[in-house]
């Protein structure tokens, strides 16, 4: 709890935030340990497809945070669907721009109306929402330099895409 709270504090500071390079396949394998209770208990397969040596130089637990959220917003769709086959695909790898990861599931996807809003504060699509996870997500990776962004998944459901830069000169 303390270390979310500081990492929450580092996000919301004006000052310089501290960055090292990191291997987002290896975070991203920390973040499915957490995940794997939900994901065991609500039968959920987990595809798994990353480039070796993603590395980009990023505050880990930040980028952390944003791949647990849109983990997570996975498995409450699935959890939410009638999808007998519940997949939850992960893909990494380099891109033109820098290193790309998407995170999609096969549930049944958002309304048009849904998706004009997703990454507005205190706008969510769940009963129990607080309109905070995307809001943060987007906030995080552009404290980076990168962008986030949603697209209809092609087997039905929804895709979440991150991309992060390979420059090292981020934005704060």
């Amino acid at each position: 709890a303390a270390k979310i709270i500081r990492s929450l504090r580092s996000i919301f500071s004006d000052g310089e935030m501290s960055t090292s390079q990191v291997n987002l396949g290896d975070l991203l394998q920390t973040v499915l340990t957490i995940a794997k209770p939900e994901l065991t208990k609500k039968n959920i397969q987990v595809m798994l497809r990353l480039h070796p040596n993603l590395l980009v130089n990023v505050n880990a637990s930040e980028i952390q945070q944003v791949m647990l959220n849109l983990i997570n917003n996975g498995i409450e769709s699935l959890a939410a669907s009638n999808q007998i086959d519940k997949k939850l695909t992960i893909e990494g790898a380099y891109s033109d721009a820098g290193v790309q990861i998407s995170v999609a599931d096969n549930g049944q996807g958002l309304s048009e109306q849904s998706q004009s809003h997703l990454f507005e504060l205190l706008s969510s699509t769940k009963p129990s929402g607080m309109g905070l996870g995307l809001w943060l997500c987007k906030h995080i990776i552009g404290r980076h330099g990168g962008s986030i962004w949603f697209e209809s998944n092609a087997g039905g459901g929804a895709k979440f895409i991150f991309q992060l830069p390979y420059d090292e000169k981020r934005l704060t």
